[in-house]
């Protein structure tokens, strides 16, 4: 069964709009490769949102987070990339699965609930 994590942290005001860039273009700059890595961890989807200066992730896979994290550190075309932007970061998000991931806390989900008559985390 799929889950579904949804993570939020927080960017240094004055790094908004160098992480959006660096998102927006990974597919056709020197980090391109980064699509492939976070495949190959485990990422059935893989999508990040901005508000403000906070970074919304939203991660799909077949494993659990941690997991696919530690695949990350594995990779060593990663080493860049997290070096690139970890600066960026007001906190300090682990992406290699040496710390649980802190999700935020689903309480209401449509479909499940009315199909299942249950709410559940995944």
């Amino acid at each position: 069964m799929r889950k579904q994590y949804v993570c939020v942290n927080e960017l240094k005001p004055d790094q908004v709009d160098a992480y959006r860039q660096a998102h927006k273009h990974i597919h056709e700059g020197p980090f391109k490769d980064q699509l492939d890595v976070l495949r190959k961890a485990g990422a059935v989807q893989c999508q990040s949102y901005l508000y403000k200066n906070f970074v919304v992730m939203i991660w799909v896979c077949d494993d659990d987070i941690d997991t696919d994290f530690m695949r990350l550190a594995e990779d060593p075309r990663r080493a860049a990339w997290e070096e690139f932007t970890q600066p960026m970061f007001a906190n300090s998000p682990k992406f290699d699965g040496s710390v649980k991931t802190e999700g935020i806390e689903k309480v209401l989900d449509l479909n499940q609930q009315l199909d299942e008559g249950r709410l559940s985390q995944y």
